[in-house]
């Protein structure tokens, strides 16, 4: 499950749990996102250091849902194909799979070779709001298909469904409104030691 993480909370949490679940996954990792790609400029110059938010996200880490520093150590590009590529490579015996929340729909033909993503490699979809009737025909405009294909698993049905966006947390650490309820103690405490997000 890729992701800036900036900061991790609550809503990435439910969803590798529920993912892992439903799908009998041995793990999930939270894959840190080294740098975001030159095709979202906007993100690359807000977002905060990769030790800060893998720190964090090292403090909110439950059973079975690892923290990975893969991308910093192998792809600081962090492009999510180049992940994929090399994971199989690394880890020839072991079955991937990058889990996607809908919300990412709209910009994925933004994503590098995102053909080769849906063609050659597992991917989840996870919901990220309550239009669940559509979701599918939605995969299916942004990945240019027709039908969902095996290696694509698009999850319906009786899910907890966050709207929890790091986006939302930022906006309240500067407005000094409480985020303990979406981020736990650990990672409010390292927020504010480190001055974050007040900017």
């Amino acid at each position: 499950m890729g992701g800036a993480f900036d900061p991790i909370h609550s809503g990435h949490i439910v969803v590798a749990q529920q993912v892992k679940e439903l799908l009998s996954m041995d793990a999930v990792w939270l894959m840190v996102c080294h740098s975001y790609f030159p095709e979202f400029p906007d993100k690359q110059q807000r977002i905060t250091s990769y030790e800060d938010r893998f720190k964090m996200a090292t403090l909110y880490v439950h059973a079975d849902i690892f923290v990975s520093d893969f991308e910093e150590k192998y792809n600081k590009r962090s492009r999510t194909i180049d992940t994929l590529r090399l994971l199989k490579k690394q880890h020839p015996h072991d079955e991937f799979s990058w889990i996607i929340g809908s919300d990412a729909l709209p910009t994925f033909h933004l994503w590098n070779e995102w053909q080769e993503l849906v063609q050659k490699h597992n991917l989840i979809i996870f919901p990220r709001d309550t239009d669940s009737k559509t979701l599918r025909k939605r995969v299916c405009t942004s990945f240019h298909l027709s039908e969902i294909p095996k290696n694509i698993t698009v999850l319906e049905g009786n899910l907890i469904v966050s709207t929890i966006s790091s986006t939302h947390i930022r906006e309240r650490v500067k407005a000094h409104h409480p985020i303990v309820p979406l981020v736990g103690e650990k990672i409010d405490e390292y927020i504010r030691e480190k001055t974050l997000y007040l900017q």
